[in-house]
């Protein structure tokens, strides 16, 4: 069988960080894991970059995987959801959907690694946009073998190693290779298509209105100094928040934690145009000069800036005789008041 195996991230694109540090540990399993499949006669390709950025990390994964013809993908990951954290939080595993050979041999694995470790099984999760499992053609499965910061599970982690942890996951994985591999039918995911991320998993009150164009952080700020709290990944799509900024280089968003079911808390990404596109829905219109940015709702307010005849904007609400809309500032993208009547929307 052949199968392409990635160790998750690099050291210029860095993991998740805890008591123990995602990237250093994931290439140790990873690298027992790749040990053991070809023990048993599989043809493995190891398919981790080198130390390149964020997107280019999960684009060469991707490639080589569906460029080696594999028959399956297997991505090693540590996970990270606080801080800190005193306890246990355990092992889980990624999948595109439900229904495909990716998840019987998911759910072999996060058994098999639970009781042979004693991680809490926290089970097989699906998600449509993780660009690993929707860009791979193959049935494929990101493994957060545990959480970075849970002081019981890098216990276990340390106890266990990453050798026998990587043994246990080629022991799941060749006890289902005698099965027939049916690619998990990801272009037919009902009410979802592939590149675009909002009403997921019945989320249907997340609605979305920009597109990541390469890796952003989620930073806990919108300045140059900032702690990263998340991943957005390229070509994800979030939504910029309806509030007034004028950062110049930074919005609001939020976007969907795939690790919480749930939408992130407000953060902060770099709102320049070659890293962030907007989606728009009206257009300026009837100016002769120039239309004021507002930051109030009142022709008393003070300036922001302003945008001319044609351009076009993606306006949140309507407020009285306003309109809340956000427009492309010279280099990046600001959120600000216009005058209703000059907006004309799609």
């Amino acid at each position: 069988m052949k199968i392409a195996i990635r160790g998750g991230h690099n050291f210029q694109a860095v993991g998740a960080s805890g008591i123990i540090d995602e990237t250093t540990e994931d290439r140790k399993v990873k690298d027992a894991v790749i040990k053991y499949l070809r023990a048993a006669g599989q043809n493995v390709l190891d398919v981790t970059p080198g130390e390149c950025d964020q997107n280019t990390d999960l684009v060469y994964g991707v490639n080589n995987a569906n460029s080696f013809g594999a028959e399956l993908f297997a991505s090693i990951h540590f996970n990270k959801a606080y801080d800190s954290y005193n306890g246990a939080i355990g092992t889980e595993i990624w999948i595109y959907s439900t229904g495909g050979q990716s998840e019987p041999i998911a759910t072999s694995v996060v058994k098999k690694i639970a009781l042979e470790t004693g991680f809490r099984n926290r089970g097989v999760k699906t998600s449509t946009t993780l660009y690993e499992l929707r860009k791979t053609s193959m049935p494929a499965m990101i493994i957060e073998v545990c959480f970075v910061e849970a002081t019981e599970d890098v216990s276990i982690y340390k106890e266990k190693g990453p050798d026998f942890i990587g043994k246990c996951i080629a022991e799941a994985i060749i006890d289902n290779t005698t099965a027939e591999v049916k690619a998990d039918t990801k272009q037919n995911v009902q009410g979802i298509h592939p590149e675009v991320t909002n009403n997921i998993r019945n989320q249907s009150s997340f609605s979305t209105n920009a597109t990541a164009l390469v890796a952003l952080d989620a930073r806990d700020k919108g300045e140059a100094s900032y702690i990263d709290i998340g991943e957005i990944y390229a070509s994800e799509r979030i939504q910029i928040l309806a509030e007034v900024c004028d950062k110049e280089y930074f919005l609001p968003v939020i976007y969907w934690k795939d690790t919480l079911s749930k939408t992130s808390e407000k953060v902060w990404v770099n709102s320049k145009q070659e890293v962030l596109a907007i989606d728009t829905n009206a257009t300026v219109v009837n100016v002769v000069t120039e239309l004021d940015a507002r930051y109030e709702p009142s022709p008393e307010s003070i300036k922001m800036g302003y945008i001319k005849n044609g351009e076009r904007v993606f306006v949140h609400k309507v407020v009285g005789k306003y309109v809340l809309a956000t427009y492309f500032a010279g280099v990046g993208y600001k959120t600000a008041y216009f005058t209703g009547n000059y907006i004309k929307i799609d």
